[in-house]
């Protein structure tokens, strides 16, 4: 039996073949030797690393504010020197150091500063003072002595743009934002920044030629004033040129209706980032490269190539997941991003679950502007079996969706629906052809876990008997949720109405009638187990509905949170009616894909308690 074995110590390598036979004191005395011998060499490498090392030079500054230690320590630039540099070196060192004091000084305004610098061995032994020189194991330590003096004050600024641009309001509103003022203290950095932000507004904005005509800053340093001028010649404001797209499988009059500017308009920097971000956030490309040519002075345009790299055609999604609602889900989505070359795409989607199962094809044309419009054309069909109700229903809608100025997301919608449904011992069918209006909009200071947002959607629809609907009806829905901090954690509001007068509650299907309980209603309770019976006690649905929960949730331990909860609702018929309520406590995970929330609710009056098992967006 043989074994090779390699010792690595640092640069040492040791190799030597033995037996299991050989396995003697002898070979343990090798043993012993070869691991003394790496003991060894590991303590020579860290003892010459350790001699190697050097602290930095000591650099202290007494006086002034902190802004003028950073300065000076900024210009010196001597703290990474070695802490036992010779004193020649030092001294040769520092014979710059009054030049660099004085500049930081009169960077900051001080133009009648004074220091003192003063330079000290520090032996090694004791850390006390030595003389200079002399000692080999120690430190320097540089000192310097500042007083600051009084500053100097702007007593004038001036500062004009000449030219093309002194009448466009998108260049001159910038001058009341300069950090340049007068009466403040002098400060370079502040000359040099507003001077930076003026050349940059000129090229945002398309001042291709503009340069300064007047740049002086003056300083009388006895009356501790200074005087500063900028006079900003503009020239003349380019505009957008022609604009070519490479060659791909949509039209060139489909990609322009993504552009927020055309031929001749004036050159705007953010207008131009705003036009990739809208082809970018469009989902038919993998990259995209919007490309200025050099502007030219003959024609006073910018040309723009555009290079487009295509996504893929198809897309194909599996799910699956699981909720005490519906219990386990699986989905698939596939999607076509290019159904013909005007941006049209269409997608085939299913849902299965042993309580709700679907499936439907939905085709979107964008609008006009598609960065805010589109039409929407579904057909569907829905499958859904819960512990009150039965049902299988048909949808065909067209809705148009917009999304306003204000951010609000509006959308107005043609529905017609065919629903056979069973609810206790009762089996009917309905159609309804019906409008609809809705709008919605949320806002979230982070979207994986926001700690501040709100969430608020509403919607109206109806239907008249006699047109294409065997009832005449209207329905009202308003959902509402609110996120604040507290106390390092959060609290969580929702709430949730809605009201139907309806001319025959029998030909109202149960997709539009009220229901309350469940994981996203009041928990404690099945999913769509509470509202109006019959006779036998089966639940019907409700003409009308209130919800309401309180929550209070708080981490624990980096992406766990903690929560406490109470729920209230039911769905009703009249004006009598009993709020159903609930307590509980959960748990948060914030998954890469999402919130997942476990919950114990416990029924006030009923007893009990119940899981709940959710996931999904905070808002």
């Amino acid at each position: 039996m043989f074994f090779y074995t390699d010792f690595k110590c640092q640069t040492v390598t040791v190799k030597f073949l033995a037996t299991g036979v050989l396995w003697t004191d002898k070979f343990h005395g090798t043993t012993r030797r070869l691991l003394q011998l790496c003991f060894y060499t590991v303590v020579f490498f860290a003892s010459a690393a350790k001699s190697l090392a050097q602290d930095n030079l000591n650099l202290e500054i007494h006086g002034g504010s902190k802004s003028l230690k950073t300065n000076i320590r900024r210009h010196l630039d001597i703290t990474e020197l070695p802490c036992n540099i010779s004193e020649l070196h030092l001294r040769n060192t520092l014979k710059n150091a009054d030049t660099a004091i004085s500049a930081a000084l009169r960077a900051l305004g001080y133009y009648q500063g004074s220091w003192a610098i003063d330079r000290e061995w520090l032996a090694a032994n004791n850390g006390n003072k030595a003389k200079n020189g002399g000692k080999k194991s120690g430190c320097w330590r540089v000192n310097v002595h500042v007083t600051a003096g009084d500053p100097t004050v702007f007593n004038e600024v001036r500062i004009d743009i000449i030219g093309a641009g002194s009448a466009d309001p998108a260049f001159t509103d910038i001058l009341a934002t300069l950090p340049l003022k007068q009466g403040q203290q002098v400060n370079h950095g502040k000359y040099e920044a507003s001077k930076k932000i003026l050349r940059q507004r000129a090229a945002n904005l398309g001042y291709f030629s503009g340069a300064f005509k007047e740049q002086r800053l003056a300083v009388d340093s006895e009356r501790n004033t200074a005087s500063a001028t900028l006079i900003y010649e503009s020239g003349e404001r380019y505009r957008f040129g022609a604009i070519h797209y490479a060659p791909v499988a949509l039209n060139p009059e489909f990609l322009r209706r993504y552009q927020t500017f055309v031929p001749g308009d004036f050159y705007d920097a953010a207008k131009l980032i705003a036009f990739q971000g809208n082809l970018i956030n469009s989902q038919y490309f993998d990259s995209v490269s919007v490309n200025q040519s050099d502007p030219d002075p003959e024609t006073g345009t910018v040309n723009m190539a555009v290079d487009l790299s295509l996504k893929s055609r198809f897309e194909s999604t599996f799910g699956a997941g699981y909720s005490t609602d519906i219990g386990p889900k699986v989905s698939y989505v596939l999607k076509n991003r290019r159904f013909g070359k005007d941006g049209d795409t269409y997608q085939l989607s299913s849902q299965w679950s042993p309580v709700q199962k679907n499936a439907g094809v939905q085709l979107q044309q964008p609008g006009a502007d598609p960065v805010k419009e589109k039409t929407l054309w579904s057909l569907g069909w829905q499958s859904e079996d819960t512990d009150t109700t039965n049902s299988s229903s048909y949808l065909a809608e067209v809705s148009q969706v917009r999304l306003l100025d204000n951010g609000w997301v509006f959308t107005r919608s043609l529905s017609l629906l065919y629903e056979n449904y069973d609810v206790g011992d009762d089996s009917s069918s309905s159609i309804l052809f019906y409008p609809g209006i809705d709008m919605a909009r949320s806002r979230a200071n982070d979207a994986s876990y926001p700690t501040r947002g709100w969430r608020l959607s509403s919607g109206l629809r109806g239907g008249i008997e006699d047109l294409l609907s065997d009832t005449s009806f209207v329905q009202g829905t308003v959902d509402a949720k609110v996120i604040a901090p507290l106390f390092g954690g959060r609290i969580i509001g929702r709430s949730g109405l809605g009201a139907t007068h309806v001319e025959d509650f029998s030909a109202l299907p149960t997709s539009l009638r009220f229901f309350a309980g469940g994981d996203n209603s009041v928990r404690g309770f099945d999913f769509r187990t509470l509202g109006p019976t019959n006779d036998e006690g089966d639940v019907v649905g409700g003409k009308h509905l209130i919800t309401a929960s309180v929550e209070y949730d708080h981490r624990v331990y980096k992406d766990y949170s903690a929560a406490v909860f109470y729920d209230t609702g039911t769905a009703f018929d009249t004006s009598q009616f009993t709020l159903y309520e609930s307590v509980g406590v959960g748990a948060r995970w914030h998954s890469p894909i999402g919130p997942i929330r476990i919950d114990f609710a416990f029924p006030l009056k009923e007893g009990g308690f119940r899981l709940h098992l959710s996931m999904g967006p905070d808002l």
